[in-house]
């Protein structure tokens, strides 16, 4: 990826437009109780997104992402604290994302403490 320079700068912008026309981003469809929603795509979130992820506030980063009115939907739909660590899980793998900060790691099949 290229960025047009000016005065000898990276031009991000330019870098950001280049890399968006050659690998159109694609939003993460999914569907919850008979409602469909969207989450944009990764690329596209607002850092204030990506921070609320880290400091584990999954419903403000939500908030930011889908909306205020489907939020609200998904909650009077039933949605839990498990379904929402699901949900961001696969978001995050669809975007090429592993281990996300603050999602428990998954149960080992068939381990037990000793």
């Amino acid at each position: 990826m290229t960025g047009a320079a000016s005065n000898g700068r990276f031009d991000l912008s330019a870098a950001a437009a280049t890399a968006a026309a050659e690998t159109p981003a694609v939003p993460f469809l999914f569907s919850y109780k008979g409602e469909d929603y969207e989450i944009p795509p990764a690329t596209s979130w607002p850092l204030s997104a990506q921070a609320q992820i880290a400091a584990g506030e999954l419903e403000g980063a939500l908030t930011s992402l889908l909306g205020k009115e489907p939020l609200e939907r998904l909650i009077a739909a039933g949605m839990t604290v498990g379904e929402l660590n699901i949900l961001f899980t696969a978001v995050g793998e669809a975007a090429g994302m592993t281990d996300l900060p603050n999602l428990p790691a998954p149960a080992r099949p068939g381990s037990t403490r000793t």
